[in-house]
């Protein structure tokens, strides 16, 4: 179409320099351009009319490429029943409210229930998915076969293309890689390690590093031979995190040689509990496990910070064996014990890396210090009861710990992490609650107010949040319903 050239250069140049002559309008348009023309003397408004005018008749009369030979194929027939109306409106509620949390909320429910979007609604959805790197397996799975169909004509939406895990293990991007590695190490750890071994050689060294990572999901006993060969990598980074893997391992070599070593070194004499290390230790128990010679503290002399490392690297049932009793009874005489009690900090590391819940539930009952990262390898009910006694002491990191839960806290857990946050509404803020409205319970609402803090203008703020948490526990609930 030479008129919308003309305008352009019209533009570019400016109305005192060139003006649309009638000659370069369609035919069609010159009665219509004439009454612009007459209607006003302004160069400018004459010029934006008329191109508005030319603009309209251009997209009415545009008609699309055609090329020969060219032939699309129909999408497949759907296998799967499509959501309910009420779950559709959720959907596009929850898109209005951009809330990635409930999104993903959503398309969990409507996975678990093998249901899939209309089709209106898979653009939007592949879109997201472009934007949200670990909602791409969830939106494939909920577009079914016209997701599929549709991403072969559009190359950001080619994520939607490989459903399974093994074709997205193959060909996927790095991030659906990582998740189907996380998903799989939780669900066949075997698996995860038979793949890792297909295409380990094919891999450099930072993204070794990163599916070792992964590798700490149920790490174990049939790990050990993966992880030991590793010892002949270039990397010293690849090699170090495989040390760190195997020294979560029980029954790994360089734990079997620590609990070697840490038995010579506690005995029981008539004076009770004897700690000191034997005489004549293996140079290369220093030079191949990672164990420092030298003390980087003041409060330890190189001797005691040696058999700190070994008390924090060898699984706490060791010392149930050794001293032939129980973990209460033990806890209770290393913390009256001057070398005991400062030994206490490396079990409780052991007690975390070795993920020992009997353990933690006892240090829980019988320290005299509260160790928060014990929290999280206690029963729920426990872990919720003394988030809730220690909340005022260590409020932030207890709230770390709760957010890194999937399921949903307790009305009673999130009123007090609640009568925390409304306290701090620049840390916590909308997108805090956005982010983990999965983890709020629906029950909550009636509490919000409770929640309130004493001071005026910060219980005017959290009267805006609490409108607002209210919004999304409402579309949570909905969601609920739509797949029931």
């Amino acid at each position: 179409m030479q008129t919308w050239d003309q305008i352009i250069n019209t533009a570019l140049l400016g109305t005192d320099k060139r003006t649309l002559a009638a000659n370069e309008l369609p035919a069609e348009l010159a009665e219509l351009a004439a009454l612009i023309q007459n209607s006003t003397t302004d160069k400018e408004e004459q010029f934006l009319q008329i191109a508005s005018l030319a603009f309209n008749y251009r997209q009415c009369g545009v008609l699309p490429l055609k090329k020969e030979g060219v032939s699309v194929s129909k999408a497949a027939i759907e296998e799967k029943l499509y959501c309910s109306q009420l779950a559709i409106q959720t959907l596009r509620d929850i898109l209005e409210s951009e809330s990635n949390s409930l999104l993903q909320f959503w398309l969990q429910l409507c996975e678990a229930k093998s249901r899939i979007v209309t089709p209106e609604l898979v653009p939007a959805l592949l879109t997201i998915g472009t934007q949200q790197k670990k909602l791409q397996n969830l939106v494939v799975a909920c577009c079914g076969k016209r997701g599929d169909w549709l991403s072969k004509f559009n190359p950001e939406w080619n994520f939607s293309t490989a459903t399974t895990q093994e074709e997205l293990w193959q060909t996927g991007s790095a991030e659906q890689r990582k998740a189907v590695l996380e998903q799989l190490r939780k669900d066949d750890p075997a698996m995860a390690r038979t793949w890792l071994l297909q295409t380990w050689a094919q891999e450099d060294a930072g993204t070794k590093v990163e599916w070792l990572m992964i590798m700490a999901i149920n790490i174990g006993e049939d790990d050990i031979e993966f992880l030991e060969s590793l010892s002949k990598e270039k990397s010293k980074k690849v090699k170090d995190v495989a040390l760190w893997l195997l020294k979560q391992i029980p029954d790994s070599p360089v734990v079997q040689q620590y609990r070697q070593v840490l038995q010579k070194t506690i005995t029981i004499g008539k004076k009770g509990l004897q700690i000191k290390l034997p005489a004549g230790l293996d140079e290369q128990l220093f030079k191949n496990t990672g164990l420092d010679k030298l003390s980087n503290s003041k409060d330890f002399t190189d001797e005691e910070y040696i058999i700190y490392q070994l008390v924090q690297a060898v699984p706490p049932p060791f010392w149930e064996t050794r001293l032939d009793s129980e973990p209460d009874i033990i806890i209770r005489s290393m913390q009256k014990d001057p070398i005991g009690k400062k030994l206490m900090p490396a079990l409780v590391q052991a007690v975390v890396a070795f993920k020992d819940q009997r353990w933690a539930t006892a240090l829980m009952q019988n320290s005299q210090v509260f160790y928060i990262d014990i929290i999280p390898l206690l029963p729920v009910k426990e872990q919720e009861f003394y988030s809730i006694r220690f909340m005022d002491q260590f409020s932030e990191n207890i709230i770390e710990h709760a957010i890194k839960r999937e399921d949903t806290w307790s009305v009673d857990l999130t009123r007090a992490i609640f009568i925390k946050t409304a306290r701090s509404v620049y840390q916590y803020n909308r997108s805090f609650y956005s982010r983990y409205i999965h983890c709020i319970p629906v029950e909550v609402v009636p509490e919000l107010e409770k929640c309130a803090p004493g001071e005026d203008y910060l219980r005017t703020t959290w009267s805006n949040t609490s409108e607002y948490i209210t919004t999304l526990i409402n579309l949570k609930k909905q969601t609920i319903q739509s797949f029931n």
